[in-house]
């Protein structure tokens, strides 16, 4: 236990969880430290409440908010810090009193039980989208915020001292380059893995069961690599690296899709013109003062179907 905020640095947390095999960097430490918690007086009332509900959300909203809760005894001083990556579902449980049944409930639920919610004071930290630690750590970095708070003897309501960060529980999701040899990003949840990223479900289950590369540059797997790189990326710069990444794919699709050779001909005649491209077909109509739509084309083609009195085919 320290008396001192001071002493409890990155070496201090490696040293203790050395054996969950995670580590933090001072930096990555100190930016945790920067993050601002929100304080409410308890119990929350009607004005009170909607501010906390825009902070964590509803209990079962989409994409929850991850981070840490402090409660403070007023009389005391005397604090009790949890974490969840959900806080509006784990702060919920105690609002409820769904907490209050449990066996070994410690010592914090007691005092709620005696003294009421009115006695308390909380202060909520919630991890921001642009958290300047590195992506692979990313999913679980609230818990070393967690583990920092808990070293100080201030916390002398919590019974645990050490936090279990579960990485290895579940199915890991990796995003390497292409080769194999760069670590982007891993989490030990799909969802988790598609929601910070961005990604649909088909699009990551398809690369992890065939192999297909994402976006030709990246590799989705479920199978860790040795002897890898772990790349230097914050979150957000790896996040612009995939939108980058997605529009030159996007770019690169449309230009393939524009690109084919076109035949046309009128409705009710048998002569046929070939073009190059989409594009030069829709030149072709601007030049006969109709205004043609290229997507339109592309759906008609080889449907019979006539668009402005023309049939639509592709060259063989």
């Amino acid at each position: 236990m320290y008396k001192d905020y001071k002493s409890i640095t990155s070496d201090v947390l490696n040293s203790l969880l050395e054996n969950q095999q995670v580590s933090i960097t001072e930096e990555e430490l100190n930016n945790l430290k920067k993050i601002c918690g929100v304080r409410f007086d308890l119990p929350l009332d009607d004005i009170t409440y909607p501010a906390f509900e825009s902070l964590v959300g509803k209990p079962n909203t989409r994409n929850p908010k991850t981070g840490i809760y402090i409660f403070t005894h007023k009389e005391s001083g005397s604090k009790y810090v949890g974490s969840s990556n959900s806080l509006s579902r784990r702060l919920n449980q105690y609002f409820t009193f769904k907490h209050f049944n449990q066996e070994n409930s410690g010592l914090l639920i007691p005092l709620f039980k005696k003294e009421g919610f009115e006695a308390f004071n909380l202060s909520i930290f919630v991890m921001p989208n642009d958290l300047n630690v590195s992506p692979v750590k990313s999913d679980y970095s609230y818990l070393f915020l967690e583990q920092y708070y808990l070293l100080h003897e201030e916390f002398n309501l919590n019974t645990q001292r050490i936090v279990n960060f579960r990485i290895n529980q579940g199915k890991n999701i990796y995003l390497y380059n292409l080769e194999g040899k760069i670590l982007y990003y891993s989490s030990n949840s799909l969802k988790k893995f598609m929601d910070v990223l961005r990604t649909h479900h088909e699009t990551c289950t398809n690369c992890i069961k065939t192999g297909e590369s994402y976006l030709d540059y990246f590799k989705i797997t479920d199978t860790p690599i040795s002897d890898v790189i772990q790349s230097d990326l914050t979150l957000p710069e790896l996040l612009e690296l995939l939108e980058n990444k997605r529009k030159e794919t996007l770019k690169k699709q449309s230009k393939i899709k524009f690109s084919k050779a076109i035949i046309i001909r009128k409705e009710d005649e048998e002569e046929i013109i070939k073009f190059n491209s989409i594009t030069e077909t829709v030149r072709y109509f601007e030049s006969l003062g109709l205004k043609v739509d290229r997507n339109k084309i592309s759906k008609t083609l080889d449907t019979n179907k006539p668009y402005k009195g023309y049939i639509f085919f592709k060259s063989k």
